[in-house]
């Protein structure tokens, strides 16, 4: 097997153009196992875990090859700054209830009250109020206060739960940092797996492949910045305003300019969208009768694993004859 991205005669593996995570089932068997996991672990995982997509995953329960969806509301589970007060809480995603749990993690500050006394705040969970004499004798010691007696002990366990304020519906403030790179060279890769997908084994010949190939394999973030090529926010991009089905879906087409040459367009789901322009020339692929086959239509619908693979003019049509049957559903009756 001649692998489509290193050149190389090697062992086949499977290939998902649009990956697995996202609910991609169009796959091809002509990447190699070193090409098929580098490109994976730094191309693929950039849009797969890009954050908006995955939000995406987690409400259609894509799992992908983990075997789980990420979390609904993962935004939000790591440790993270109260808002109002000082200190911090652990936020988790409770997939038995379906909720997210809060706890607050041990936080201590010094205070002056309004009379002048020092005093040491501090911040604990409601389910660690037991361990108020745990926490007051290890605060001491670490400001190397002379131990308590036992009764000294309890009666500042006792001062201290009779001064307890209860923080109740808490303002948790979140921050995230939001990564972009490789997510062009995602976009990229479906276009020139396609591209070698519908014009053919010739296509690994062509120059513009080559560049893409050089593009999408170089470890450098801005390596696809001087290709021919547009990526960016779904409705940003006009190239499938055409298609008004569930915006949900992954799409894919390719459309000629005989002084062009042959661009796919690609949308994930209605998020991010790509038009690559895969050839310089058109004619070399689009000779013959069969021509019109190359330059296809698809669509792929993520929660069921279907797909609708087909000549570009017969989706065409296919609109067209929908469009025809609803003006006349909705059309006003005349009567003489």
């Amino acid at each position: 097997m001649r692998c489509i991205f290193c050149l190389q005669e090697r062992p086949a593996t499977e290939e998902h153009i649009f990956s697995l995570a996202i609910g991609g089932c169009l796959t091809i068997d002509r990447v190699c196992v070193s090409c098929n996991s580098t490109l994976g672990s730094r191309v693929d995982v950039a849009l797969s875990d890009n954050f908006v997509v995955r939000m995406r995953r987690a409400s259609l329960g894509l799992a992908g090859n983990s075997g789980l969806p990420p979390a609904p509301h993962e935004l939000l589970i790591g440790v993270h700054q109260l808002a109002d007060h000082p200190g911090r809480v652990q936020v988790t995603f409770n997939r038995a209830t379906g909720k997210l749990d809060l706890k607050a993690l041990h936080h201590a500050s010094d205070l002056i009250t309004p009379d002048g006394t020092n005093v040491r705040q501090i911040i604990v969970d409601a389910k660690d109020i037991g361990q108020l004499g745990k926490i007051i004798k290890r605060e001491r010691k670490r400001h190397r206060l002379p131990p308590l007696s036992d009764e000294q002990l309890a009666a500042k366990v006792r001062d201290a739960a009779e001064s307890v304020t209860t923080i109740t519906n808490p303002r948790v403030h979140v921050a995230k940092s939001v990564s972009f790179a490789y997510l062009r060279h995602a976009m990229i890769k479906i276009a020139y797996e396609l591209a070698f997908l519908w014009l053919g084994e010739s296509y690994l010949e062509d120059p513009s492949a080559a560049r893409l190939r050089a593009a999408i394999c170089t470890a450098d973030p801005a390596s696809t910045d001087q290709y021919p090529a547009w990526v960016g926010d779904a409705e940003d991009c006009g190239a499938f305003e055409f298609w008004s089905a569930d915006r949900r879906q992954h799409l894919a087409y390719a459309f000629a300019d005989r002084n062009l040459g042959i661009a796919i367009s690609v949308r994930v789901f209605d998020i991010h969208a790509a038009i690559v322009w895969v050839t310089k020339n058109a004619n070399i692929y689009l000779g013959g009768p069969a021509a019109n086959a190359k330059l296809r239509f698809l669509a792929i619908d993520p929660e069921s694993r279907s797909l609708r693979n087909v000549p570009f003019m017969e989706e065409m049509g296919r609109i067209a004859v929908e469009k025809v049957a609803n003006r006349s559903q909705t059309a006003p009756i005349s009567r003489a």
